[in-house]
């Protein structure tokens, strides 16, 4: 793995593990509705099984186009499920590698890092606020660089 491509993966980190909490509901909710048309075969309507006595000569098969409908719902809703976990796969990959190459580092190294690329805040405003947070010190902007590159190459090492 490249420097660019794990900036770019630490910068796009909240954005993808969002995305992946969003991607397993939907896939979620679609493995729901698939076992929900296999349960599903009712046919009838509340108005009783007679309820098209009086139509227009037409010859209605109720049961037929229920049947049809629910196998292409079906093949749609496979076809989707297996969309969404390619999908998953994708994000589970990428949130994984980030947050594997995180727990890596140490504390102040790891916070910094966050801080800097998934935060996306500055140098100097890391230096004055966060490091007083964490330590009750200042630093410079030079040093928080220094730190964000040394703990990126440590990540990358890993």
């Amino acid at each position: 793995m490249s420097k660019e491509e794990l900036i770019k993966l630490l910068k796009e980190y909240k954005e993808n593990k969002a995305r992946l909490n969003i991607k397993l509901k939907e896939l979620k909710n679609a493995r729901i509705a698939l076992n929900k048309i296999d349960t599903d075969m009712s046919t009838t309507s509340s108005y009783g099984e007679n309820q098209d006595i009086h139509s227009k000569n037409k010859i209605s098969n109720k049961v037929l186009s229920k049947i049809e409908a629910n196998d292409e719902r079906r093949l749609e809703l496979k076809e989707e499920i297996s969309n969404l976990e390619e999908i998953v796969k994708e994000l589970r990959d990428k949130v994984e590698t980030v947050k594997d190459r995180l727990e890596g580092l140490k504390y102040k190294e790891r916070e910094i890092l966050i801080a800097y690329y998934v935060e996306g805040r500055t140098a100097e405003d890391i230096g004055n606020k966060l490091y007083f947070q964490l330590f009750n010190q200042t630093r410079s902007d030079r040093h928080i660089q220094r730190i964000v590159e040394k703990a990126t190459q440590k990540m990358l090492k890993l």
